[in-house]
């Protein structure tokens, strides 16, 4: 199996190359890359995306790229519009293998035909051998944001050793959800904790009843880990209904949770939260890009797999990360918090 390395190993490694060949502007080749993607309009993280996209046509005037998304999700929607892209004939495709089963056959049809493919955000999660031959994957990986989150939570001394840590999550089924679980999960137990994984639902009241009868059930649980980040006021309000001093301190119950979204980095500056993380969006709409185009330029293709993620947020960096994203989010960053 391919090392996995990161994205800045993988940037240094394009920004060594290039002086030593034809740069953009000097390049007589022009291209055309589509990302089809499963983040719409409808979701504020899509312009993480589409700026990343912005810079590198400013870096690559030669290229044409294309931003392609629906606000009505669905596996069917979204191969739909990834057989409309291959179609067009393009000189690169960027795209999360959301279903490998959906997906399989369109892009094994692309890369026949001699367009190059990247993955972004979603892997094909098989071994090498039997995913989809994509040049590499861009993205993070979800069992390493649950391992490092819980490994920051046990690096604080000021806090209460681990003993029962619940991972609360919306989807059973959602593999990438499980992995988050299972990383906090290897965190925890190797420091003696006892962990659970449980389902709350998506919908508000079942989530919050839920929780309660377990916390009611479970009294020494003192770390919640939900794997969403909208759900985490849902656990706070439960825990502090309950008397469970959930804020950030060395008593009662700590909650951590997922992604640098508006709720999750105002959950820390509020002390409600001790930490998030980032999975690189920016990245991941910007590497691929550049592997696509160095891909046609050199016949570069990475050895690797590259991490754009996770990067822990916390107290500490709160300032910056939270200017990042409301300069992404707008006037929508104080609207999506719900605390």
């Amino acid at each position: 199996m391919k090392k996995v390395i990161n994205a800045l190993a993988a940037c240094a490694m394009l920004a060594m190359a290039a002086p030593q060949t034809a740069t953009a502007q000097e390049s007589e080749n022009n291209y055309r890359f589509v990302m089809v993607s499963h983040i719409g309009s409808n979701d504020p993280n899509m312009k993480w995306l589409t700026l990343s996209l912005e810079e590198f046509e400013k870096k690559y005037p030669n290229v044409k790229t294309e931003y392609i998304s629906t606000n009505n999700y669905s596996v069917q929607e979204h191969v739909r519009l990834l057989e409309q892209a291959i179609a067009t004939k393009p000189d690169g495709i960027a795209v999360p293998i959301v279903s490998t089963d959906a997906f399989e056959v369109p892009l094994r049809k692309a890369i026949e035909q001699g367009i190059p493919v990247v993955a972004f955000n979603i892997p094909d999660p098989r071994p090498e051998g039997e995913r989809i031959p994509y040049l590499t994957y861009v993205g993070g990986d979800e069992y390493l944001t649950g391992k490092k989150l819980g490994e920051y939570a046990l690096s604080r001394a000021d806090l209460p050793a681990p003993k029962r840590v619940v991972c609360a999550t919306h989807d059973s089924a959602h593999q990438g959800l499980k992995a988050r679980c299972a990383g906090m999960k290897d965190a925890m137990e190797a420091a003696g904790a006892e962990f659970e994984e449980l389902f709350i639902s998506a919908e508000p009241a079942t989530a919050r009843n839920t929780l309660q009868s377990y916390l009611q059930a479970n009294p020494d649980t003192n770390y919640i880990f939900t794997v969403a980040s909208w759900s985490a006021p849902w656990a706070w309000g439960v825990a502090n209904d309950m008397g469970l001093s959930p804020d950030v301190d060395d008593k009662g119950v700590t909650i951590i949770t997922v992604d640098a979204s508006p709720v999750a980095l105002a959950g820390i500056k509020a002390g409600h939260v001790l930490a998030t993380n980032s999975q690189g969006f920016w990245l991941q709409g910007y590497a691929p890009m550049e592997w696509l185009y160095w891909k046609h330029e050199l016949g570069y293709e990475p050895q690797s797999d590259i991490l754009t993620g996770p990067i822990v947020v916390d107290i500490e960096n709160i300032d910056h990360w939270e200017g990042l994203v409301r300069n992404i989010f707008g006037d929508a960053y104080d609207e999506q918090n719900t605390w």
